[in-house]
């Protein structure tokens, strides 16, 4: 008696099929090639799924602030070089603390 196998092979060899090997290629096919696409289906469905969490998700940016040179060139440009240059620097500092509060994602 032949095996599945044998059966598959002979089939594949280019000899007439009659039902039986019809179906035991069937069987084969279900038993053996199904499994394969399936795992390959899962890996490319992983890899999907990796790709748009790192690359498809907003990254995350660091929050740059204004140097102590970057205020006090503020404070000259500005209309209010009156004021004190202590009082500019505390306004600064309060308006990037907000910002930064109003931005931080995390």
């Amino acid at each position: 008696m032949q095996t599945v196998r044998e059966d598959c092979e002979r089939t594949i060899k280019g000899e007439i099929m009659n039902a039986k090997q019809e179906e035991a290629l069937r069987e084969w096919l279900q038993e053996a090639i199904v499994p394969l696409i399936e795992q390959v289906l899962v890996k490319k469905l992983g890899q999907a799924m990796s790709y748009a969490a790192t690359e498809l998700v907003q990254p995350k940016r660091e929050w740059k602030t204004l140097d102590p040179a970057e205020i006090d060139q503020g404070l000259i440009q500005s209309n209010n070089y009156s004021q004190t240059a202590g009082a500019w620097r505390d306004g600064v500092h309060w308006a990037q603390i907000k910002l930064k509060e109003k931005n931080d994602v995390s």
